[in-house]
């Protein structure tokens, strides 16, 4: 048993008004079920009955599927749905922000000690005074090079270089302070700790430098292990026989044409035409029928029939039925780049039928033969 849907208040809002109206022509053809109106809309029964919902707006497109298979006013509905997306839209323009917009849930990462080589500044050592004397040992020295690709740090006259021989009694150069009694063991300690970081740095200047030399970091060469880049598809998912062109895409292609068209007759007058329609980006073929201005009232209760058939395999035909509502109508689609197809359209009712209506058969954008 089908759900009731839920009560709607067309004075709350226009939205709910415009849903409510949206019932009411409903109500008006009969009150088919969403699942009967889907096959005439050629849209899913959700996608009608959330249209006619009153939670949000539905799109142009789906409003106007909505009308169309009800045998409503389109213009009108065009007009009115625009109308009622400015008030949603001035509606949503007027609500404040939300959400965290300053990206204060981003956590920043740890600060990573300097890597070895980084800074000419050797590790703190312990006691104080030591550290200081250690750096004005050879003060005349150049400072060593930075790290990079090809520097190599120097080897000698470095500011981690052992003390000179004791120029005076008490073991001090002229201008150094007096060192503290004790201090002598943590002064070799410091420096046996300065060599080993100068032993790394030169190590990983090495690694740097012997690939950049030899070209290690350069573009691949040809015949490598990379994996060549992804050939671009035209593939369209969803293209297969019997699938609606929208659903599958095929109708939304900018190249979609017209191969062919024939006139669809009832008492010999005009009443519309069948068309074969070609998507080149599908490689697939579907009909459409087109009503002229009503020259012949075609009586109701009516049915339209429309077939696109394979003209090399008499197996292979899609077919799209629907009650006529007077509105411009298309069938499902095959695949035509390989054999040709051709479209036929026939209306029907109680004790009456028009003449078969054919296009001729093509194979992609190529005409093959007439169809008789």
């Amino acid at each position: 048993m089908a759900r009731a849907e839920r009560p709607l208040d067309p004075t709350a809002d226009p939205l709910q008004a415009f849903a409510a109206d949206l019932r009411i022509l409903r109500d008006k053809a009969g009150r088919p079920t969403y699942q009967a109106l889907a096959r005439r809309a050629h849209r899913s029964a959700s996608s009608l009955s959330e249209a006619a919902g009153g939670r949000r707006l539905p799109t142009l497109d789906t409003t106007l599927a909505y009308v169309r298979a009800l045998g409503g006013d389109e213009a009108e509905w065009t007009e009115r749905w625009r109308v009622v997306a400015g008030h949603v839209t001035a509606a949503q323009g007027h609500a404040g922000p939300t959400g965290d917009h300053d990206g204060g849930s981003e956590t920043r990462p740890a600060t990573a000690p300097p890597a070895v080589g980084d800074s000419a500044t050797a590790p703190p050592a312990v006691g104080g005074p030591v550290a200081v004397r250690s750096a004005t040992v050879d003060s005349g020295a150049a400072p060593p090079a930075a790290a990079g690709p090809a520097a190599v740090p120097p080897t000698t006259n470095s500011p981690v270089a052992a003390p000179p021989a004791a120029s005076r009694e008490d073991g001090q150069k002229p201008h150094d302070p007096p060192t503290p009694a004790g201090d002598t063991a943590s002064s070799r300690s410091v420096g046996r700790t300065a060599r080993a970081v100068l032993a790394g740095a030169l190590v990983l200047a090495g690694l740097v430098a012997v690939p950049w030399l030899a070209g290690g970091f350069g573009k691949p060469e040809a015949g490598s292990n990379t994996p060549p880049a992804a050939e671009p598809t035209t593939v369209t998912v969803g293209v297969r026989d019997g699938a609606d062109p929208k659903d599958a895409g095929c109708a939304a292609d900018a190249d979609v044409t017209t191969l062919e068209s024939a006139a669809v007759l009832l008492d010999e007058r005009v009443i519309g035409t069948v068309e074969l329609r070609y998507s080149p980006a599908c490689g697939a073929s579907w009909p459409r029928f087109v009503p002229v201005p009503a020259v012949v009232e075609v009586p109701r209760p009516a049915r339209i029939q429309l077939t696109v058939f394979d003209g090399d395999d008499a197996g292979r035909q899609a077919d799209f039925a629907m009650d006529y509502a007077g509105i411009s109508t298309f069938g499902n689609l095959l695949t035509s780049t390989r054999t040709c197809v051709w479209a036929q359209v026939q209306l029907s009712g109680q004790g009456w039928a028009s003449p078969l209506a054919r296009t001729g058969c093509w194979r992609g954008a190529t005409q093959v033969r007439p169809i008789p």
